[in-house]
């Protein structure tokens, strides 16, 4: 009797698939390893190959679309506080143009600074957050 029967190739192929998954960190790749299982289950239970193979296509297509629709469901949240990490920051406001927005130094760089709840006027004013390349601003009270 040889090592190398269709159920050890199919668990070796899952091994080998089951290895890549885990260096690449794709849940596709855990499909394509079920399938494999799937199919040595199959020979395990005296199926001929074509068989095997229809179960390998079929449980690894299943399982890719499983994996497809719950990432898709599972859809990251946004969370504000992780994208304004120069709220709270304290930005000085020189002077203010015409049309009530400023220009402030910040982080090395000009910014155009706006105050949608009060009037920009010089002084020390703190970042409410940031709106691509304008500081939405506040006043700061002391």
């Amino acid at each position: 009797m040889s090592f190398f029967t269709a159920g050890a190739v199919w668990c070796i192929l899952a091994f080998i698939i089951l290895g890549s998954e885990m260096m690449l960190g794709t849940l596709y790749l855990l499909c394509a390893a079920a399938g494999c299982f799937a199919a040595a289950l199959m020979y395990l239970l005296d199926f001929d190959l074509p068989l095997q193979l229809f179960t390998a296509a079929l449980v690894t297509f299943l399982g890719s679309c499983a994996v497809f629709y719950i990432r898709r469901r599972i859809k990251p949240t946004y969370r504000e506080d992780l994208n304004s990490l120069d709220a709270g920051q304290r930005v000085q406001v020189e002077k203010v143009n015409p049309d009530g927005s400023a220009e402030v130094t910040y982080r090395g760089a000009k910014w155009t600074a706006v105050a949608p709840h009060d009037p920009l006027t010089p002084g020390t004013w703190e970042i409410l957050k940031a709106d691509g390349t304008r500081l939405i601003l506040k006043k700061k009270l002391f």
